[in-house]
């Protein structure tokens, strides 16, 4: 199973503790930007989509390519705005 971050526009990515601690320049963190969290949180549980919630953050459990088109299709079916991401803007690659 893995985990999809989501965050809100605009808001700063948390320099979460389980970022690599050696990396490659081109290191990323895949995730889903949406203007507003709430919202698409709501409608993602509606939509019966497993969220985890916690200090670090929002993030989608999925377990494989159709949970994540599922997960397209709910937020599409919302109406809800969403971009395809890096997440990685707090860490160093230079």
């Amino acid at each position: 199973m893995g985990q999809l971050p989501i965050m809100e526009r605009g808001k700063p990515v948390a320099c979460h503790t389980d970022w690599p601690l050696f990396y490659m320049n081109d290191f990323s963190r895949l995730g889903l930007v949406v203007p507003h969290l709430a919202e698409a949180l709501a409608a993602l549980r509606a939509g019966g989509c497993r969220l985890q919630e916690n200090e670090l953050g929002s993030s989608i459990e999925v377990d494989g390519l159709v949970q994540v088109q599922d997960v397209f299709a709910v937020l599409q079916a919302g109406r809800i705005d969403y971009e395809v991401a890096d997440l990685v803007s707090c860490a160093y690659q230079g």
